[in-house]
């Protein structure tokens, strides 16, 4: 089975590569539509499977189709996870391409995708079957630490107070750290935030295991909401970034004195541990269709 799996993988993996002969590439009965909510952590995907060129009659092929998409679902989610930017450095499919992760805890990912609902489209064309998974079960075979890193102490001292999390303004555009023009920060599963001297303030090893795998380094959020202060508390420090930093525009520079202010007492240092940080973003929501 698990062979199977793997075969079904590389299939439709090689169909939809660019360098695939076009009649391959156009031979393929799926349509997906996919949106990553980075605010609820979830990937949601929508596949269609067109049963003319799937060779099924519908709804007789009812259960034919279920297994076909389910054979091949772990082809059919590449195009969507692929993109997703882990870091700075690198998206999911880098990731598969330079073998820290292997295809064999891809395909363990893509079962823990969770079959919402399927119905037939009104001509009884096409099957629809709607597909949720979590995105903390890509993210999760990164955590390769043991404890989070200790963050040094502030050596200069700043007016501060213990607070209840970390709120980072980041909505509209922010200049680029070392580039001209502005940008808009691209939500991914581990961004830094660096004062404006670069020293680093928030990164993946300085978050304990234990709360990225619960709910990830940060959270990203559109406005104050129920879902901002779980995260943060009643009594946030607030922060608003003043730029961007990296090709993929996933990390944020903020003010010395702001970082201060999180340097300067245990207790908001152990905010960065607990993962108790928040970054207010424009949108948390991206689609794709392929």
């Amino acid at each position: 089975m698990k062979q199977a799996a793997v075969a079904a993988f590389l299939a439709v993996l090689v169909a939809a590569s660019p360098a695939a002969p076009a009649a391959t590439r156009a031979a393929s009965p799926y349509r997906v539509q996919a949106e990553i909510d980075w605010g609820s952590l979830v990937l949601s995907v929508r596949v269609e499977l067109d049963a003319a060129a799937a060779g099924r009659r519908l709804p007789a092929g009812r259960l034919e189709a279920e297994r076909s998409i389910e054979r091949d679902l772990a082809g059919i989610l590449k195009d969507a996870t692929f993109p997703l930017r882990v870091d700075a450095r690198r998206d999911f499919g880098d990731a598969i391409a330079d073998g820290s992760l292997a295809i064999d805890d891809f395909l363990h990912i893509s079962a823990a995708a969770k079959l919402r609902e399927t119905h037939f489209s009104k001509d009884m064309r096409t099957f629809v079957a709607n597909y949720e998974l979590p995105l903390l079960a890509l993210s999760t075979p990164f955590v390769l630490h043991s404890r989070a890193a200790s963050l040094s102490a502030a050596v200069e001292l700043r007016p501060t107070k213990p607070y209840s999390g970390i709120v980072i303004y980041a909505k509209g555009p922010l200049p680029i750290r070392g580039e001209p023009g502005e940008g808009l920060l691209r939500p991914c599963f581990f961004p830094r935030v660096f004062d404006d001297e670069m020293n680093l303030i928030v990164e993946r090893n300085a978050v304990s295991p234990e709360a990225l795998r619960a709910w990830g380094e940060v959270g990203y959020v559109e406005s104050a909401s129920a879902a901002l202060e779980s995260r943060v508390g009643e009594e946030p420090l607030r922060i608003a970034a003043t730029a961007l930093f990296g090709a993929r525009l996933t990390d944020l520079v903020i003010s010395r004195d702001d970082a201060l202010k999180i340097l300067g007492r245990p207790e908001n240092r152990a905010l960065v541990a607990a993962g108790r940080v928040a970054i207010l973003v424009d949108g948390t929501t991206e689609t794709a269709s392929y």
